[in-house]
This record gives C-alpha cells, structure tokens and sequence, in this order.
C-alpha cells in the first residue's frame, strides 16, 4: 500500500517531513513481511507485555493497561471511529484513577466535540499525517475542558488512543504514549506547527515498527554471517567520527581538570567477550542477540566517569537489512550510575537495506553531536 498517495495534504509539508514520510512507508513494508514469520497470538502478547512496560513507565494501573490493550489488538484495524465511539473511549479516559496523569478533564466530551475528532480521525491524508492531526486536535479539545492545565498536556490518554487507533486502522502497529518525548507545539503558525507534530510522529511510529521488527519469540543465535557493506562503513564513519571528536572534548574537560582523561575504542557482537563492555551495549539492543557493533567515549574528571556509546545494530531475526544506530550512555559519580542522555526510541537513526551511508550520514552525524553535547553537559555540571 503507497500510503503517500492518501491524501494531497504531504504538498504543504516540508521536504524533509515528507522525506521521513517515505521512510515510513518503506519500513513498513519490511515490517509486513516480517511479521509473517511471527504467530498472531505471540505477537499479540509482546504488544501486552510492551504496553505493561510503558503504563508503568507512565506511573498507570490496571484501568490504563487495560485502555491501551484494548485500543491495540488486531481486531480494532477495522474499527471504524466515529463520533459515538469517541464518546465511549473518552469516557473511559475520564473514568481513569483521579490521581492518574493520564485521565481526562473531568467535564465530559461533548456530542460536537465528538464529531470534531472522529471528522479529524477520518482526514483524506498519509495515515501518520491523520493520526498527528487527530491528536492535536483531541488535545485542543481535552484543553477546552480544563483551560487550568497547561503542562504535561501530552500525558492525557485520549489523545493517544485515537491517534493510534487512527494508524491500526491503515496497518500499522499501535503507537504508545512516550513520556520521553512529548510532541512539540512550536512553529510561527498553524502549518508550522503541524509540520512539526508529524515529523515527531513519523518518528514515534518508525520507534514502533522497530520495536514490532525487533521482536523474536526465542532468545536463540543465529548462525554468523557477513557483515553487510552497508554495516561496516557506517560502524567505520561513526568510530571516524567519535574520533573526530575528542580532542575537542578533551581540550573543554582539561579547562574544568588539568587530569581529566578521554579515550575512544570500540568492540562488537563479533569479537565480545562476558564480563566487558559488551554487556552494557547489550541492554540497549532493539533485537536481543542481534549482530551489533559500538564505539565508545570514554570521559573521567576527578570522581565522575562517563561512558557514550554509538551502537550500529541489525534489526530483526531473521535478518531484515534494516539497520539502527542509537546513543547511550552511563555517568558514574560517587553518589550512583545514571543516564545522562535522557534519549528516547525517536532520537535514533534508522538505515535502510537500500540506502548507501551518505543518505543517513548527515542524521547520524546529528545523533552523535546531540549525544555528545547532553553527555558534557550532564559531565560538566557534576
């Protein structure tokens, strides 16, 4: 399905939100294909359990769980929504525990502002242009509610709810709520705005076919295979790259500590060894056991310590060609280790089996230099 061809309202968006569109598209088609070598039942328990994982990220209980699942089993794809059937989920959502950020205002939607949604729900557009335009317009209507709020708006369930129902019904995966990343709201006008809401949401479900791609029902090895072109010159620019970097690094970290020390190496899922630094890469694997390779940043002034790390990973068992390159980091001070990055699933770069390195290189570029700069700053503010 070219989902591009939905709808003439891609012509006003920017080339490059356009562009991530396309990218989409491209990545799911992989992701159906893929997905038919996964059981419906086994995945449909992944979706519960990632959709547990998320509602106690976002401090829910079981009424939450229970909104989400429901909203992301195969069978709503073909429901249709119309204004009725916003009225019921919204009244789910204000049914919610009181003391859950996730509830709705307490006066309840009404009969137009039902309409409002399930029109914008039903917009003649690419199916992640509707879903962003549904959940901005479902927090318009949420703030209409209770104007006194004005924070942690995209906390609120609802919205969520219609815009991943609004991707099931053009098949896709169900979109969760992402504390980490909030939708942006800045822009000189109303097109401005939007252009920015559905880039992140171009990226929210790109997070989500990964996860879906990512998933495999046993933890077993595959047999080795050749790394693909595409993988040994994005791992190599990357290490150039970090590289690069230090002496930069180095020459800021020496003006806070003359002993300040940096160093850069690297590894992989090819030549790691129990006990190394493998076992932290490890943990922030998209797909568990999968073909990685890393470089690491490694920083020390006085007590504090932190350690970057740039993973090119495959995606995907069996083997799709999809390839994703993601930061992380620890800072270890004498009080505790803790993430300084603060990075969610929409700040990795994804690469896909068609693309040569230059197509991506001027994003992981980008990853690279934000993952660098969170890192000092979260160094140099110990």
């Amino acid at each position: 399905m070219d989902t591009l061809r939905c709808g003439a309202d891609l012509d006003r968006l920017p080339a490059l939100v356009r562009e991530e569109l396309m990218d989409v598209d491209r990545l799911r088609v992989i992701w159906a294909q893929h997905r038919q070598n996964q059981p419906r039942e086994a995945r449909a328990a992944a979706r519960r359990e990632l959709t547990r994982r998320r509602v106690r990220v976002l401090g829910g209980g079981p009424a939450l769980e229970e909104l989400l699942v429901s909203t992301a089993v195969d069978g709503t794809s073909g429901q249709p929504i119309t204004a009725a059937f916003v009225s019921e989920l919204a009244e789910r959502a204000r049914n919610l525990p009181a003391d859950s950020p996730s509830r709705s205002p307490e006066r309840r939607v009404g009969s137009e502002q039902a309409l409002r949604l399930a029109r914008a729900a039903s917009v003649p557009a690419h199916p992640v242009v509707r879903a962003a335009q549904t959940y901005a317009e479902c927090v318009a209507v949420l703030g209409e509610l209770d104007p006194d709020r004005t924070t942690d708006t995209h906390a609120w369930a609802l919205p969520w709810v219609l815009a991943s129902l609004v991707l099931r019904r053009a098949d896709f995966p169900p979109l969760l709520p992402d504390p980490l990343s909030p939708p942006p709201w800045t822009g000189r006008d109303t097109e401005e705005r939007l252009a920015g809401v559905v880039r992140h949401f171009a990226r929210l479900v790109t997070g989500a076919l990964l996860d879906e791609l990512s998933w495999t029902p046993e933890h077993v090895p595959e047999p080795r295979s050749p790394v693909s072109p595409l993988a040994a010159v994005t791992r190599r620019r990357v290490l150039d790259y970090v590289r690069s970097r230090r002496d930069s690094v180095a020459l800021i970290l020496r003006a806070l500590d003359p002993e300040a020390r940096t160093s850069v190496y690297s590894g992989g899922s090819d030549d790691a060894e129990p006990g190394t630094t493998a076992d932290a890469v490890s943990g922030t694997l998209l797909t568990p056991g999968a073909a990685h390779w890393w470089t690491a940043l490694e920083l020390t002034v006085g007590d504090a310590s932190l350690s970057l790390f740039v993973v090119v990973q495959e995606v995907g068992r069996p083997r799709t060609g999809v390839l994703a390159v993601t930061a992380d980091a620890r800072l270890a001070t004498p009080e505790g280790v803790s993430d300084p990055l603060g990075m969610s699933g929409t700040d990795s770069v994804t690469v896909m089996p068609t693309d040569c390195v230059d197509d991506r290189w001027p994003q992981v570029r980008d990853l690279v230099d934000e993952a660098v700069s969170r890192a000092m700053n979260a160094l140099t503010r110990v």
